[in-house]
């Protein structure tokens, strides 16, 4: 299966004239991705404001989907006006937001732990949320620190009761707020376990990266016994919203673009999407090429945008 899906797997320029205009015109909505898709870390990626416009400019409707809540939307506003896209509010998925929209569907009226960037942070208190995170003050590491005992505070029960564990990217993660979210998952079984970011590593740029929320939430889970709600990429819960959101009734008429494997190319095929992987971000070709999960396979894959820019001028020139 996996060998067949690999057989299948085009590089959008070592394609035919014709399945070049075949594959422009099968889709409609182009779905992105941004980190290592539209720009790294350190800078945007050449191409891409050229290749945005081009594919608007021929009619595809754009939209973008991001797992990293570090951002605030108005923060990916610029970054897309940079590109020459007026990116709207309802066009972006920012996972802060899905969660906020999931917490009001099921009507949480308790507090909500959270292990996240205060951006993520902030979005829930917006949303009318009582958030609780920390410790945030280091806990005694001396010869005469009881290293067991300083955990002992969060298995009583005091405080706002807890509906709720969320869990990020952070940057200041430590032991006790993990240690913290297991005792509120323990303390009440209708506690829900929420995860936003999946991601094990987050590329920087082609030459560093950086670990990932997604070992974190291994161990939450591991640890408690609980499978966390995955409103990020590449959840089922987050394929429900998208296709609710951006109103899709012909998934295969969307083009879903990103970098990773298990979180892009394995989001588009939970959507049902066409899938074209970018080898400009957290996915070599050669780890590509010795994939072998048919889920995760894509059906096209490029080096960058700057690829969609020529696959236009030598086959379409927008339509002509």
């Amino acid at each position: 299966m996996a060998d067949l899906a690999k057989k299948e797997m085009k590089h959008i320029l070592e394609m035919s004239k014709a399945e070049r205009r075949q594959f422009l015109h099968s889709f409609d909505t182009l779905l992105s991705d941004c980190d290592g898709v539209l720009w790294h870390f350190t800078g945007p990626i050449p191409g891409v404001d050229k290749a945005l416009q081009l594919l608007r400019t021929d009619g595809k409707k754009l939209a973008f989907i991001s797992n990293n809540g570090m951002r605030t939307m108005e923060e990916y506003q610029k970054k897309f006006h940079s590109l020459g896209i007026d990116a709207q509010e309802e066009e972006i998925v920012h996972p802060a937001l899905t969660t906020v929209h999931y917490l009001k569907s099921i009507h949480m009226r308790d507090a909500v732990y959270c292990i996240g960037t205060e951006v993520f942070k902030d979005y829930l208190r917006k949303a009318g949320f009582k958030v609780l995170d920390g410790p945030k003050e280091r806990f005694p590491d001396n010869r005469e620190a009881n290293q067991v005992r300083v955990y002992t505070d969060y298995f009583e029960r005091h405080g706002p009761k807890v509906g709720a564990v969320v869990i990020d990217i952070d940057v200041n993660l430590s032991l006790q707020n993990l240690m913290k979210a297991k005792c509120y998952l323990e303390r009440d079984p209708n506690c829900v376990l929420i995860a936003g970011a999946t991601d094990y590593i987050i590329p920087l740029d082609n030459s560093m990266d950086v670990i990932g929320p997604g070992y974190f939430i291994d161990i939450l889970e591991r640890s408690t016994g609980r499978k966390a709600l995955v409103l990020g990429k590449p959840g089922k819960a987050l394929a429900q919203v998208v296709l609710e959101q951006f109103q899709i009734t012909e998934p295969k008429r969307v083009l879903f673009v990103g970098d990773m494997m298990p979180q892009d190319m394995g989001f588009g095929t939970e959507c049902g999407f066409q899938k074209l992987l970018m080898l400009s971000g957290g996915t070599p070709k050669d780890v590509l090429l010795a994939q072998t999960d048919p889920d995760l396979v894509p059906n096209y894959y490029a080096d960058s945008f700057a690829d969609v820019i020529e696959l236009y001028n030598e086959n379409m020139h927008v339509e002509e």
